[in-house]
């Protein structure tokens, strides 16, 4: 088996442990946010973490389900969405998430929160790329290349970062 590391030096938490963090991974793409979230936790870190999960199956599919549920429990975990796209008639996935919580996914980022995706280039990084562009445009009003703009301004921050594949 041949593997390779390709080297990502801005994904990573943010300097700051106040600084929210908004977690978009499907996949295997939640294993970043398995370790970010251990690291906040050891080094206390105030900032609130939302993590959107998906896969296409949860009995199957739901990775680490039981660390996500106490994360949960003890509030190392602010807030879990999760999107099993193939459990129902109607595929959901997680875009969908973030149009549904549109006002508080903007709201965070007003906030100063960090967004991360993680999981799939072209299936995950594009639709998520699109939803949040429409997030912006819906919750600030504004045109969307406008909202694009505000978009691009975030990767420009380094406050939207991917790590996709």
């Amino acid at each position: 088996m041949r593997v390779f590391v390709e080297h990502n030096e801005y994904f990573k938490l943010p300097a700051n442990f106040e600084t929210d963090i908004i977690m978009v991974g499907a996949g295997a793409g939640i294993a970043p946010f398995r370790a970010f979230v251990v690291e906040r936790v050891e080094r206390e870190a105030t900032g609130h973490n939302w993590l959107l999960f998906g896969n296409p199956h949860f009995t199957t599919g739901f990775l680490y389900q039981a660390e996500w549920q106490q994360h949960l429990k003890k509030g190392s975990l602010t807030k879990l969405d999760v999107a099993f796209s193939r459990d129902q008639a109607e595929k959901t996935y997680l875009q969908d998430h973030l149009l549904e919580n549109s006002s508080d996914v903007f709201g965070w980022l007003e906030n100063g929160a960090q967004f991360y995706v993680c999981g799939d280039k072209n299936r995950l990084g594009g639709a998520v790329l699109t939803a949040l562009t429409q997030v912006v445009q819906k919750e600030a009003s504004l045109s969307a290349e406008d909202a694009a703009a505000y978009v691009k301004n975030l990767r420009k921050q380094r406050r939207y970062l991917e790590d996709v594949y």
